[in-house]
Formats: structure tokens, sequence, C-alpha cells
């Protein structure tokens, strides 16, 4: 180990590759080195992008010396040099203490492993539901002239079941059967009912995903579900360490079989049943956008893990098209939640018809804006989600936690961040040429209508100022054009 009077200090999230990376090249070399975890320290992530002008990770330091991220360090210890050069720096000098902000342990918010703790509060009413199932009670009906039903019963059946074995009365019969409704324990067949009615023609079914193909299919351990969003960001944050402590040295492989036979896998898996009974409905519009990011991001490696990673074109197809969890007792796969629902129910790349119709009942989870006339909506799309979401690819933005209160501040960061990088935007100055990331090829029409329109787009949310300032002479010309950088679908997946 190197033997030095001043400091290297990296700043960086938890699960980042990159930050990995940098942190292994260090210490390979017998730099020491003070690791900053600026997820932990909010006040930090500010300071730092005031610093550099950059909200990407890692950011490194010698002593007083920006050296930049990971492609800077590698880049600078080719240049024997200027390496040299830091070295003596932290070999002689000591840092100045007020150069860098260095927090203290105690001002940290919670780390990832101290806020992944769930305690499942058995929900009382559970018990009604499996007492209705070994009852006898769903059947065989005939609904109509032309259809039937397997395991359902009626609203009037079931009062007429409860104030019988329960000896109660009608009033609190049917309190009841609204809770066990609410709660998701039972569904109606007729999707647009939201009532519990004491109704001989009224007819409603358990929920029963055990045979479903859904990941998170299986009976629910029935816990109390008092906050949607609480479930979706504690969920993340526990695939994310899981994510972190299976990541290679160098950052560049996920061992995804060994984390399949983890302790902290398995616990996931149970966890994730749970989201089969949220009431998502009651999330507003910022709470729904940051669980059903959490969800997707954390779906796309609970899936990787059990199937490995998709290998061809057809596979990934099959991938987005079929993955799927039980959320709030409707199957959502990767594209639905995307498209249907972040998306404001829009077309995918690969879709001919909008995910929801407008009889589906996850159209009402949708973040479609409702005007004044029901009939009239709007399909006002933030395409900053397409910088949170990470489908498993090399070329995805890094994965994060997002969080309802923040989501806005959380989903500028991710986009700032990933304009920052070379994957997101390269400007060509001398040629006039802009080169985006794919991202805003395949889904253009949520940045703008035309290619100025994403051109502008970016220009207002990229930061970077050497970035910003070059695309701003570029588009000043009005000789520019536009390109798409390739897309790495290779898998972060170890052999």
């Amino acid at each position: 180990m190197l033997e030095v009077r001043g400091r290297v200090v990296v700043y960086s999230v938890l699960g980042c590759p990159h930050c990995v990376a940098a942190k292994k090249t260090l210490r390979d070399l017998g730099v020491p080195l003070i690791d900053v975890s600026v997820d932990r320290f909010p006040a930090v992530r500010r300071w730092l992008q005031e610093k550099t002008g950059k909200t990407s990770v890692p950011q490194i330091f010698f002593n007083e010396t920006y050296v930049g991220g990971n492609d800077s360090l590698q880049k600078l210890l080719k240049d024997e040099e200027e390496w040299n050069k830091l070295l003596a720096d932290i070999q002689v000098n000591e840092a100045k203490e007020d150069a860098l902000i260095i927090p203290h342990p105690s001002e940290a918010t919670d780390t990832v492993s101290d806020s992944i703790k769930f305690v499942c509060e058995s929900d009382p009413i559970a018990s009604i539901a499996e007492e209705l199932r070994a009852s006898g009670i769903p059947h065989y009906h005939r609904i109509s002239l032309f259809s039937s039903a397997k395991n359902v019963f009626s609203g009037q059946e079931f009062i007429n079941w409860i104030m019988e074995t329960k000896n109660i009365s009608e009033e609190e019969s049917t309190k009841i059967g609204s809770e066990l409704l609410e709660k998701k324990y039972v569904k109606p067949l007729d999707s647009t009912q939201t009532s519990f009615l004491n109704d001989p023609k009224m007819y409603y079914s358990l929920i029963d995903n055990c045979e479903s193909t859904a990941l998170n299919g299986g009976s629910p351990q029935s816990c109390m579900l008092d906050n949607a969003a609480e479930l979706s960001e504690t969920l993340r944050k526990l695939i994310l360490q899981l994510f972190s402590d299976h990541i290679s040295l160098d950052g560049k492989v996920v061992n995804y079989k060994e984390m399949k036979d983890t302790e902290g896998f398995k616990e996931y898996v149970k966890l994730s049943r749970e989201l089969q009974r949220v009431a998502v409905e009651k999330l507003d519009q910022d709470g729904r956008k940051a669980f059903f990011i959490n969800i997707y991001n954390a779906l796309v490696i609970h899936a990787t893990v059990e199937n490995g990673p998709p290998s061809n074109w057809l596979s990934r197809l099959k991938f987005f098209d079929k993955t799927s969890y039980i959320v709030g007792g409707h199957i959502y796969s990767l594209n639905e939640m995307e498209n249907g629902v972040l998306r404001a129910n829009k077309r995918g790349v690969t879709q001919l018809f909008a995910p929801f119709g407008k009889s589906d009942p996850r159209r009402m989870i949708s973040l479609i804006q409702l005007m004044s006339n029901p009939d009239c909506i709007s399909q006002q799309v933030d395409p900053r989600i397409h910088f949170a979401l990470n489908c498993g690819a090399k070329s995805c933005p890094p994965i994060k936690t997002f969080s309802a209160e923040n989501i806005n501040e959380e989903l500028r960061v991710a986009t700032e961040a990933y304009l920052e990088t070379d994957e997101g935007l390269q400007i060509d100055e001398a040629r006039g040429v802009v080169q985006l990331s794919s991202l805003l090829r395949w889904y253009s029409s949520d940045f703008g209508n035309t290619t100025e329109d994403v051109l502008r787009w970016v220009h207002r949310n990229v930061t970077f100022p050497e970035k910003k300032e070059a695309l701003e002479r570029v588009m000043e010309s009005n000789k520019w054009k536009v390109n798409y950088i390739s897309y790495n679908w290779n898998s972060n997946a170890s052999d």
C-alpha cells in the first residue's frame, strides 16, 4: 500500500459498475482511498455537481486535483508523467481540509441495508378469505345464457354465509366483503365494478395466483399493506443490495447464478408476492411513477436471476412481453409497465396497439392525464423515465431507487447523469454531428414532434458545461446532423 500524506477521494453510489471499476483500479495500484457514497449524503451530491459540473459518478480527486470519472482515470493511467505527478502530490502534500467535503458518518441517511427491513404484520381479514376458500361457497355458476365461471360466488351468497357463520348483521357482513374487495383478497368478475354488493347477480372470485406464470405468483404472506410506495422502494433497495453484492470487482459482470442461491434473494422473492394486493390505485401520479420504475427495474433482475438474460432479438421480445408481476390483482408485463403505465398507454417500439384497451381496468392505473372531458385524455409522457429504467443491457442507464417524495429531483439527476456519458450524448462540433442514445430515436415522440425538438429537449436537460455549450453552437449553425449511437444489448451477466 502506498504511503501518503494526502488523500484520494472517490464519490460513488451503491451498485454503480463504473464506481466499482475505479475503486478496484486504485486499490490494485496500492492507492488508499476514501469512498464517499453520495446516495447516503444528499448535500454532498449537490456540492459535487457545483464543484465538477457533473451529476454522474464516480468522481475522483487526488487532493484538490479533479481527475474525473472512471474513463478519465483509465486514460490518465496511460500517461505515465501525469500519473506520477498525482502520486507525488498525495505522497508529499497533505490535503487541505476545506477543499473537499468528507462528511461524518453521523450525517448519513439510512444505508440500503438499514432501510430494506420489512416487518410483515398479519392482516386479520386474511383469515376470512381462507375460511371462504374452504367453505365450499365458491363454485360453478351459470353467469348468463352464453357464459359460466368456476369457483365464483355471488355477493348475496357471501353475505348469507358470513352472517350465519359469524352471527353478524347484514351491514357488518357487507363491510367485511368490501374490505376483502378493497384489499384484493377477492375481485369482481365485472372489472368495472368497484364495490361489494349484496346481489345474487353480482359475482366475485377469490384471488388465487398459485398457478400464475408471473414471477411473483404463489401464496403471499397476507401482510398489512398500508403503503404501496414503501413496499416498492423496499423491494428495489433489496434487489439493489443483491446486485451490488454480486457485481465483479472490475464492475463488468454480475453473478446472477450465485445470487439465486442466497437467502437475500429468497427473501426478495417472498416479499415480491406482497405486490399482488398493493393498492397502487391509491397512489398519486408521482407515487405511481416511482412505484412502477422501481418494480420494473427489480423485475428485470428477478427475471435474469430466474431465467437468464435474453440472448438474441427474438428472446428479447419475449423477455419484455412475457416477463411479469402481479400488481394490485392484475398482471403487468415489463412492456405494460413501461408503455401502458409510465408512457401513458402509448404503443411501444414493437407494438401495433396501445397496451390497455378502453375496458381494461389497468388503464385507470396508467399515467394518463384526464381532462375535464372524460373522453379527452392527454398523453404527455415524462421522457426522463427512459433514463431511470434499466433493461439489463450494457447501454441501459445505471440502476437506482426512486421515491414518491423526491421523484422529480431523482429523475433530473438520472437524466443529467446519463446525458453526461458518451452512451447518452456525443458531439462532433467540427463536423456538426450530434450523436444521441438510440433511446431518443425509439421514443422520439416522448421528447418532441421533430428532430429539432428532441435536440432542444436535450439541450435543456444536459448540464455538463462543455457538452451544453458545444451543442448550442452546433444547433446555432443550422448545419447540424443527428446520428444515433448503437445500443449495446449485451448482458452484464457472468457466464
